[in-house]
This record gives structure tokens, sequence and C-alpha cells, in this order.
């Protein structure tokens, strides 16, 4: 589990449970050394577990019922016990591979300038 006041900024593509497929950290203002590999592991309960996360989750879930193809909001985070303000992008991509299609969504955390 990764420290919970840590920032965590960069480009994540999460299944629809929250499952980290693909990561690329922005480690010029991510706070914390991830391991290597965040591949297989729950965005919201091991990457990214904060007081915060729980409304981010709430949001990823409601965003990933919808068909929206995309959305964007900021909101104030705790970092480091400083408020800390953060946006957030989320886009639905879909694939077909196999069995049917498949639906991820991207996620990109990033410090408001």
């Amino acid at each position: 589990m990764i420290n919970s006041s840590a920032k965590i900024f960069g480009l994540f593509e999460l299944d629809l449970m929250g499952k980290v497929m693909y990561s690329r950290v922005d480690s010029n203002d991510s706070s914390v050394n991830l391991p290597a590999n965040l591949i297989g592991l729950d965005f919201f309960d091991e990457v990214a577990p904060s007081a915060d996360s729980e409304k981010l989750r709430q949001r990823f879930r409601y965003f990933a019922k919808g068909s929206d193809a995309a959305d964007r909001f900021t909101f104030t985070s705790q970092v480091d016990e400083q408020p800390t303000e953060v946006k957030v992008l989320l886009t639905q991509i879909s694939e077909r591979e196999y069995n049917g299609n498949e639906k991820f969504i991207i996620v990109d955390i990033r410090k408001v300038a």
C-alpha cells in the first residue's frame, strides 16, 4: 500500500472495477516512489488510497455506468496535510478482443497549475 498522503499524478487505464491495466505516473509531480509495475493493483485501495479516494471512486463508478464519453472535474484533495487543487479527466474506451467489447476508463490526474 502506498502512503495515503502521497501525491499521485499521471495517466491510468482502469478496468470497470478499478484495477490498473496501464499507468504512466508523472514523476515530476508525484511525491512517492511507486512500484515499477502497477498493473493488477486496485487503484483506489492500493495505488492512491486516501480520505479523498472514496469521492474519486464514487465519481468513477457513476461515470463507468453512464454513457458519456468523457467527464472533467476538479476537487480539493488533502495532500501532505495541505489542500491541493486537482483536476481529473475520465474517458471511456472500448476494446474489441476475442469475446466482444471490453470497456476501460482512462483516468488522467493533474495538479491545477
